[in-house]
């Protein structure tokens, strides 16, 4: 008698094909992570499967069993989803600790001289965002550093939840808006720039944190 597979995953009428797809529709996050839990599932099931048609249950028996012991979706899917969000919550700090490490350099280097002629503009306002994007880029970069610490090492010790996937995804948003903003203004402000500027401010400042901003946007719908 053949015993379960994981081919079960790719849909069919099975009991075991059902849950899994049930499953696997009820989850939302990161595809990859999504679907290796799904796979971990499918496992766990042919493991119980195989073991209940041993002991003598036909294969749509074994299979109701193994499903039955596996847990109802109601039970399994929350369990399942905190997972994912944590998985999404480490991907997207990540992404916003690139984007951020990079400000220091950018405005340190390429575009630390506002105007061509080698002047800031005149006024207090640009010397304010200045020490601003300075202030505000620091602090998000260790707020980052901390929650991507909670949903890494600190993962081992005590089990992150939808709780720390929800602060990286707000973290996240308000930081790219803030620092894209800041840098628009800062940008308007200034004198005499040549199209190298944007181009440089574009892909160092506002693509990274667009994406990072869209990652946020996307875990926050995980938890």
């Amino acid at each position: 008698m053949p015993t379960a597979a994981p081919a079960r995953m790719m849909g069919g009428v099975s009991p075991t094909g059902t849950y899994l797809a049930d499953l696997d529709a009820a989850l939302a996050g990161p595809r990859r992570a999504r679907r290796d839990l799904v796979a971990e599932a499918a496992g766990h099931l042919d493991d119980a499967v195989a073991a209940y048609e041993r002991a003598g249950w036909d294969a749509e028996q074994a299979e109701r069993r193994a499903v039955a012991d596996f847990g109802p979706l109601d039970v399994v899917v929350p369990a399942f989803q905190t997972t994912l969000a944590v998985a999404a919550a480490r991907r997207t700090a990540w992404l916003l600790l690139v984007a951020l490490g990079v400000q220091p350099f950018l405005w340190d280097g390429p575009v630390s001289v506002a105007g061509t002629d080698g002047r800031a503009p005149d006024g207090v306002l640009y010397p304010v965002l200045d020490v601003a994007v300075e202030v505000v880029g620091g602090a998000m970069i260790l707020a980052t550093v901390a929650l991507l610490a909670a949903a890494t090492i600190g993962n081992r010790w005590h089990r992150a939840g939808r709780g720390v996937a929800r602060a990286t995804s707000l973290v996240t948003i308000v930081a790219a808006v803030t620092m894209s903003a800041t840098g628009l203004a800062m940008s308007v402000l200034a004198q005499g720039l040549h199209p190298a500027y944007w181009a440089t401010v574009t892909g160092f400042l506002f693509a990274p944190m667009a994406v990072a901003a869209w990652s946020g946007r996307r875990t926050l719908a995980t938890c």
